[in-house]
């Protein structure tokens, strides 16, 4: 049973290795830019830090945004980052 789990694994990983895909996700932003100039329109000054997935309780960043990519091969090359609002931790919700 163990050589059938794993052999069901391995396929699953090379499904979602091989197989592209457009995925939409929400990420949490942290700001970089001049505090002077702060405005939710400057997009330069904010990276993405992570997905909102790996965000743990206490954590706090300084927004949210929802990113669509393109997925192949384990990469994800975004291609249009938008709907910027306030950051919600969801783990504590």
């Amino acid at each position: 049973m163990a050589l059938l789990d794993k052999a069901k694994a391995a396929g699953l990983f090379l499904w979602d290795f091989l197989i592209p895909r457009f995925i939409t996700e929400d990420v949490a932003l942290r700001y970089v830019g001049d505090d002077f100039t702060a405005t939710w329109s400057e997009w330069d000054d904010y990276e993405i830090a992570c997905s909102l997935m790996d965000v743990e309780p206490g954590e706090c960043f300084d927004g949210i945004a929802t990113v669509d990519a393109f997925q192949f091969l384990g990469f994800g090359m975004a291609y249009r980052i938008g709907e910027f609002r306030p950051f919600v931790n969801p783990a504590v919700t």
